[in-house]
């Protein structure tokens, strides 16, 4: 997930080609083998940001509380969709703004505005020794129900080849 589907010069190769013909974001995406909705996003942060729009951008940089909550507040008035909130707010996708929308939708304006609402602990960082206990538990009923549902499935392969075996004789 490190790697970048896409360069730089890709997408600047994309965009200037939509504004240089009349193919439309259909044609060009298909012409350069890159889905519809991606074009569209790229020339909409092209239009907003110029060339700077299409520099990816580093995973891990957060957006400023006010920008979030007029994302979200943008998007829930039906002014723009989420991946227009996400080019005009120059968000890395529409992902993040979907998950803004959640954590708005639960936590309400300060969880936009705090980094740790809506996030999960990790088990290690809870404090309240009944909480992280109980936390384990459900970890380790998790795992047993995983390791059961795998046993089940092998139990059932093995009696499909034999009865399989017993057909081809």
């Amino acid at each position: 997930m490190s790697r970048r589907k896409y360069t730089f010069q890709q997408r600047l190769e994309v965009v200037m080609h939509y504004f240089a013909t009349d193919e439309g974001y259909r044609l060009t995406s298909a012409r350069f083998k890159v889905p519809r909705t991606q074009v569209r996003i790229w020339v909409a942060a092209y239009d907003a940001y110029g060339e700077e729009g299409l520099k990816p951008r580093d995973k891990g940089v957060s957006i400023a509380p006010d920008i979030r909550v007029e994302a979200v507040k943008a998007v829930l008035t039906g002014q723009i969709s989420q991946t227009q909130a996400a080019a005009k707010f120059n968000v890395a996708g529409s992902a993040s703004v979907g998950k803004w929308m959640k954590v708005f939708s639960e936590h309400g304006e300060e969880g936009l505005r705090s980094l740790r609402i809506g996030k999960k602990r990790a088990l290690h960082m809870i404090d309240d020794p009944v909480a992280l206990e109980a936390a384990l538990e459900r970890s380790k009923d998790k795992r047993i129900q995983d390791l059961e549902q795998k046993v089940r499935r092998l139990e059932l392969r093995i009696l499909y080849l034999k009865k399989l075996k017993a057909l081809v004789r």
